[in-house]
């Protein structure tokens, strides 16, 4: 759990070397290796299941892969989509991962817009209020239909056999 702030400049010049900078690669790609965080949180949940589900699947014949896909993703999705989640609101917000790898204006992020819009018009701050309004309005809406899901997995996280 090393903060990304100690790791930016041996970053930079490994995509540097893979030809990355400039393209949305960097931004991308190092999300499918893992966020420590959110390999925590599902370990916590996965190791929070009832293991007699496990050993009943096992007893009746199911495979490890059999009983992961059927039987512990399916409870486990609540904390799957909140990691889901966690990581959208991540790279959503993210403002010095485009700033470093992102050279063109026309591949910019909100964020970066955000700040070149403020950059060449000052401080026009009705627009910018609008634009930051905007640019919450997916997660909200992300959050509102995956609300359901959250409460699911709160009430089945209280029940404790």
């Amino acid at each position: 759990m090393i903060p990304t702030q100690v790791t930016m400049i041996p970053l930079f010049i490994m995509f540097e070397k893979f030809g990355w900078v400039g393209t949305p690669l960097p931004l991308i790609i190092p999300s499918f290796f893992g966020v420590p965080l959110y390999i925590f949180l599902l370990r916590q949940f996965f190791l929070g299941l009832p293991t007699e589900l496990l050993d009943s699947a096992g007893i009746d014949g199911a495979g490890e892969f059999r009983i992961y896909w059927q039987i512990m993703l399916p409870l486990a999705k609540p904390a799957v989509l909140a990691v889901g989640l966690f990581q959208f609101m991540a790279s959503w917000r993210d403002y010095i991962g485009p700033l470093l790898y992102l050279t063109e204006p026309g591949s910019y992020t909100l964020s970066l817009g955000l700040q070149q819009f403020h950059n060449l018009r000052g401080a026009e701050w009705g627009l910018m209020m609008a634009v930051a309004t905007m640019m919450t309005l997916p997660v909200v809406v992300l959050f509102f239909f995956l609300q359901k899901t959250f409460i699911r997995g709160i009430t089945f996280t209280g029940i404790k056999g």
